[in-house]
């Protein structure tokens, strides 16, 4: 059998370092801008396709110089340099408008588009904000979700913030500098002139279901952070709000300073002896559970402070010393229901039809859900839990301009137990007609004066707030919104609830954005060139 001899020409020799040179350089030139820079394997790209046309130039010349100046060329070449422009076009539109922030909502109910709260909220923003999310790669699904959300606060600011995604298995040293304990945590904070995160400023986004509510009420806190200030009395035995035992309440603090609200200690005794006042950026004072009650001249530091639109938050339990805080007779006692038309008896509140293992552990039976301080506690699945509730009295005919409620109430079936001794002493309980109080009876009551701008608002238990039961049921919920009601932080960051869900009808991830890209760009154009490339060759050889 005869042998057929194969002839290669100069053309087919420079057809294919052409389409070779072509090829590297395109590589290269997606590469670059894939990466942003250079790379071995880049600049190794473009030292082929030079070298590819150099050699093209120079095994042919005439058809190399009738490409240049736009003569008639070859079809083959044309063909394929057409297809490589094309597949380069193509190639360079999707990487670009892949990293460009380039959003476009074509939903008919405009889902996908920030409300006008965070709009507005967003024309407060003047200095660099960065928005870090970690995600694994466990979690990419969910990082291209939140991401639909996030990045049209950088459209909206022209990148004033911006966005940031670390994977935490690659980068631990990075998710425990930013207390990442959890896969998808995102956090927000401000950078600082050289670029780096301002540790100071950094706060936990919450999560939820709404990524762009829980994203900006998280920005409206770090926007007024450092503007309001809360003070923890401790000088009558109060709870501690560097304890983190169970019966401290750190969490509390820790929580009220991831909002952005500033903490500090006051001591009552020292400046009544003193004669001096409670600071004048005090946004509310915290009275968790004093255990003595205060005298002349310290309820006249609270008067002067009420006076000028203080705020107390009173967390009073039963106590069994002698000179217990708010005991029926008390003077502080005696001036809140004179000035505020509330007050504290001594009695505690029995509940069996609406507790949690003892009728002293009660729950929440009654909840005025109008009320801003109570209306996100769900009675249903997370109400309020209070061990040796303190009954609160309102007054129903309080001082004038001067308009108090009831928040949380127990049930129809409760009554006081005013035998404190017998209680104490043998924990035992029982209903006596004439001197226990029928319920229902009030467990968190408030009151407002509108004159002044002073606020109680008071609450029959303290350890509701500790760290041992703040994140059973409603408690939480409880503390933070009774605070942001005393302070007006919740007018500075009220923000109407997003209406949609946040996965979207059709999700696809970046990963398969790429793939699809490859398929469309890539392989499909190149196997066109593979396939006619296989025919002239055939044609060539018969």
């Amino acid at each position: 059998m005869q042998k057929e001899n194969i002839t290669i020409t100069r053309n087919q020799i420079g057809l294919w370092v052409s389409a070779l040179g072509g090829i590297a350089l395109l590589i290269g030139v997606i590469g670059y801008i894939w990466q942003g820079g250079f790379s071995s394997f880049i600049i190794g790209s473009f030292i082929v396709g030079a070298v590819g046309l150099i050699l093209w130039a120079v095994v042919t010349p005439d058809e190399f110089r009738g490409f240049v100046r736009g003569r008639q060329t070859r079809y083959t070449t044309g063909a394929i340099f057409g297809t490589l422009l094309l597949v380069g076009i193509l190639a360079l539109a999707y990487v670009i408008i892949a990293r460009a922030v380039i959003t476009l909502d074509m939903t008919q109910d405009q889902r996908y588009t920030l409300s006008s709260e965070t709009r507005a909220l967003l024309n407060r923003v003047n200095r660099p904000i960065q928005i870090t999310g970690f995600y694994s790669p466990a979690a990419l699904r969910q990082r291209a979700i939140d991401d639909q959300y996030y990045r049209q606060y950088e459209v909206e600011t022209n990148s004033l913030i911006t966005r940031l995604y670390i994977d935490p298995i690659e980068q631990p040293a990075v998710a425990r500098n930013f207390g990442a304990d959890i896969d998808g945590q995102v956090f927000i904070s401000y950078l600082n002139a050289d670029g780096s995160v301002d540790f100071s400023s950094l706060a936990r986004v919450p999560r939820s279901d709404f990524q762009e509510r829980d994203m900006t009420q998280a920005l409206s806190r770090l926007l007024i952070a450092g503007s309001l200030t809360v003070y923890f009395e401790q000088s009558h035995g109060e709870l501690d709000p560097s304890d983190t035992s169970q019966q401290g309440i750190s969490g509390i603090n820790n929580g009220i300073r991831e909002s952005g609200i500033i903490t500090f200690p006051l001591f009552l005794t020292e400046l009544a002896q003193t004669g001096g006042s409670i600071p004048a950026d005090a946004a509310a004072v915290v009275l968790a559970r004093p255990t003595t009650d205060f005298n002349e001249q310290e309820i006249g530091v609270l008067d002067r402070y009420l006076r000028q639109g203080g705020a107390l938050m009173i967390l009073t339990d039963v106590l069994y010393n002698a000179d217990a805080f708010l005991r029926q007779d008390s003077l502080f006692n005696q001036y809140l229901w004179a000035n505020f038309g509330l007050r504290a008896l001594d009695a505690v509140i029995v509940d069996p039809a609406s507790s949690s293992g003892s009728a002293l552990d009660i729950i929440s039976a009654s909840v005025f859900v109008d009320n801003q301080i109570v209306q996100r506690i769900d009675q249903e699945n997370a109400p309020t839990l209070f061990r040796l509730a303190r009954a609160i009295e309102v007054n129903s005919n309080p001082p004038p301009d001067t308009p108090n409620g009831r928040a949380i109430m127990s049930s129809e079936q409760s009554y006081g137990e005013t035998n404190l001794a017998a209680l104490g002493q043998t924990n035992t309980f029982q209903f006596d007609a004439g001197q226990d109080i029928p319920g229902p009876l009030t467990s968190v009551a408030w009151a407002n004066n509108r004159a002044t701008g002073a606020k109680i608002l008071m609450i029959g238990d303290s350890d509701f707030a500790t760290n041992g039961l703040v994140l059973t049921s409603g408690n939480a919920i409880l503390f933070t919104d009774g605070l942001s009601w005393l302070t007006g932080f919740s007018d500075q960051i009220n923000f109407a609830p997003q209406a949609f869900q946040t996965t979207p009808v059709i999700f696809v991830s970046s990963e398969q954005l790429d793939l699809i890209a490859f398929i469309t760009v890539f392989l499909m154009p190149g196997a066109l060139v593979a396939a006619g490339t296989g025919i002239w060759l055939r044609r060539m050889r018969a």
